[in-house]
């Protein structure tokens, strides 16, 4: 055991040396001093990250460094710089940080977002971008469309559900788009393992969360030798989890296809346009990104809909009083609608931009050696633009932590929206070359949900036991994904005629 110990303390050591300026003393931006061998892994937050991370930007500015495990770490906070390094040297900082728990141990580099740049990345991309660039969604309209009419009927039934009932819509649509899957009892218990993968992916993303991550011969260490399984256990879960909920739909395609009566979807499309030569595991790995990585962002945005509207009730009903001038009270919103209802598409971006739901975007990582304003940022450095101080920036958006969709409407001096507001939005989506190529898919599922549930709803306050409203004071996890923190709520039908309009749809 002290021989073990002995060569952890030995490589950490070096690990120090080495990241502390052993063998590059260049500058680099100011940040927290850290310890000797761990550097500033105390300084990592483990919760409300984002909070802790907008306080070091406040203190040592818009880019901080941060030496953990032997990792370098940038943090960005401004567009500029943003632009500067994610777009304009795309190139060299596209790539995602290798993790011996999450890439070896879990088995999740399938995942496209976390996939390394490179040639395996670019195909998923294009067999991705084939089935969702922007001229393609018009053709999921109808899917997207029955999905809303869905969810409006499942609260009705049962309110008290309603952000559970939001979350297995988006669920299912994905699920509906990738394999042409009906959210039954079983596919819901596929959606609950995706969420505890991703859920468990979280937690590896903390830099030094696991030391095996900077010392990864651990990993060679059995599950039994350690209490209670530790790393091990907990990559065992996750990868058993993440290889189940991807492979079941996967096969009742192929299953399908083979009887002849699969119905038309992302993957019958592919394995039906490949044929014989149709890479297998790339589709899979594409097909289950499509839900595993789109559930929670979309479902995030939903919920922190409901708790805007909660919040702000006049800008709920400026939304009700567009869609019943443009669409009245004897149908439902539409996409034919979209561009006659402005101001419910201006909802749909400030619900993105108030609380984004990847507020620190995924880490990317330097290829080469960079310099930025005298900085040396090296290769294999971790890059973290944290978005949502971007996209909370008072010189973009005025008075940025208050709900102002007016902000994405256009000036009645201008004519349209200032060009800057409308690029930093662009960044909720992630910057540079891992922008996500579902956000078209995405953006249409939210107008689409949220423009129905202004037409069919009123969203007000929850009660007490003496029947008095409980105020909201809007409060988010500001993790990695921003989860809107537990609030009250009541949705009821804004009349009858919503009951029937649901009842002839059906």
């Amino acid at each position: 055991m002290l021989l073990i110990f002995g060569t952890v303390l030995a490589c950490s050591a070096a690990l120090f040396w080495y990241q502390s300026g052993g063998k590059n003393k260049s500058s680099k931006p100011p940040g927290p001093t850290g310890l000797p061998v761990i550097g500033n892994l105390l300084d990592v937050p483990r919760s409300r990250e984002v909070l802790t991370y907008n306080a070091m930007a406040d203190k040592y500015g818009d880019i901080v460094y941060l030496s953990v495990a032997g990792k370098n770490i940038f943090i960005v906070s401004s567009g500029k710089i943003l632009n500067e390094l994610f777009y304009q040297r795309s190139s060299n900082y596209s790539d995602r940080p290798y993790s011996t728990m999450m890439n070896k141990l879990m088995g999740l580099e399938w995942i496209f977002a976390f996939t390394s740049y490179g040639s395996v990345w670019r195909d998923t991309r294009k067999m991705f971008h084939s089935q969702f660039q922007e001229t393609v969604v018009p053709d999921l309209r109808p899917m997207q469309l029955k999905a809303a009419h869905d969810v409006l009927r499942r609260i009705i039934a049962s309110p008290d559900d309603s952000l559970r009932h939001l979350h297995l819509h988006v669920a299912g649509f994905l699920l509906g788009i990738a394999y042409a899957m009906e959210l039954t009892p079983e596919a819901a218990g596929l959606v609950q393992k995706a969420d505890e993968v991703i859920e468990a992916w979280t937690k590896v993303a903390v830099p030094g969360a696991y030391l095996v991550d900077a010392l990864p011969f651990l990993r060679y260490i059995p599950e039994w030798l350690i209490p209670g399984g530790g790393f091990q256990k907990d990559a065992r879960v996750a990868k058993n989890k993440a290889v189940t909920a991807r492979n079941i739909p996967f096969e009742m395609v192929q299953k399908e296809m083979a009887e002849g009566i699969a119905p038309p979807s992302f993957v019958s499309n592919l394995l039906n346009d490949a044929g014989p030569d149709a890479n297998i595991e790339l589709i899979r790995a594409t097909a289950g990104t499509i839900y595993f990585a789109g559930t929670e962002a979309i479902s995030i945005t939903l919920t922190t809909f409901i708790m805007a509207m909660l919040v702000y009730p006049d800008i709920q009903r400026k939304g009700q009083a567009e869609i019943d001038q443009v669409v009245g009270k004897d149908r439902l919103p539409d996409f034919g609608d979209q561009d006659s209802l402005p101001f419910c598409n201006a909802i749909v971006k400030e619900v993105l931009r108030w609380n984004p739901p990847a507020p620190m975007a995924i880490p990317h990582v330097t290829v080469n050696d960079d310099q930025y304003e005298g900085y040396h940022i090296p290769a294999r450095s971790l890059v973290i633009a944290n978005l949502w101080r971007i996209l909370h920036d008072p010189e973009v958006y005025p008075s940025p932590t208050e709900f102002r969709p007016d902000r994405f409407m256009p000036s009645e001096n201008e004519g349209k929206v200032p060009t800057i507001v409308l690029e930093t939005f662009e960044t909720v989506f992630g910057p540079g070359r891992r922008i996500c190529p579902g956000r078209f898919v995405a953006t249409a599922q939210l107008f689409i949900t949220i423009s129905s549930l202004l037409s069919a709803f009123n969203i007000g306050p929850g009660l007490d036991s003496d029947g008095e409203a409980i105020p909201v004071i809007p409060d988010f996890s500001y993790s990695l994904a921003s989860h809107p923190n537990h609030f009250k709520f009541t949705i009821t039908p804004r009349g009858k005629y919503v009951q029937d309009l649901l009842d002839l749809d059906n």
